[in-house]
């Protein structure tokens, strides 16, 4: 290898190491919708099951949310003296953002169980205090 070429692929390297560490800055949200046109045919069992998954999603996602602040924190360190990892920040997740989309989707999925919620009530079948304390 010549001496003309080893810079060549040191900044090609730094580019797609640049490139990954972009791409590592956030995501979109994904929120599920309110109602489903599945919603009718559910009976009790898997209205509360898919309650119980709802609330079970709501935690995984203030998990991810606090990650996410973690690592950005993590950055920022790391970016003091390599500073090109600014690029890798996700932006998402910072106080002027607005929601996140681990927000977004945590409100999307305590909207669609409040919906269920109503219609359970309405066959009569929610809340059972064997398995559900009152809300």
């Amino acid at each position: 290898m010549s001496n003309r070429t080893l810079p060549r692929y040191v900044a090609i390297a730094a580019l797609a190491a640049l490139a990954v560490a972009s791409g590592c800055g956030g995501r979109s949200p994904n929120p599920v919708p309110q109602v489903s046109i599945y919603d009718r045919y559910m009976s009790c069992d898997e209205i509360r099951q898919e309650v119980a998954e709802n609330y079970a999603a709501q935690s995984e996602l203030v998990r991810e949310q606090v990650w996410a602040e973690e690592k950005n924190d993590m950055i920022m360190g790391i970016a003091l003296a390599f500073p090109p990892a600014w690029f890798a920040i996700d932006q998402t997740v910072e106080g002027d953002y607005g929601q996140s989309p681990q927000q977004i989707e945590g409100s999307a999925l305590a909207t669609r169980a409040r919906y269920l919620i109503d219609v359970a009530q309405k066959e009569n079948c929610w809340p059972d205090p064997q398995v559900w304390s009152p809300l």
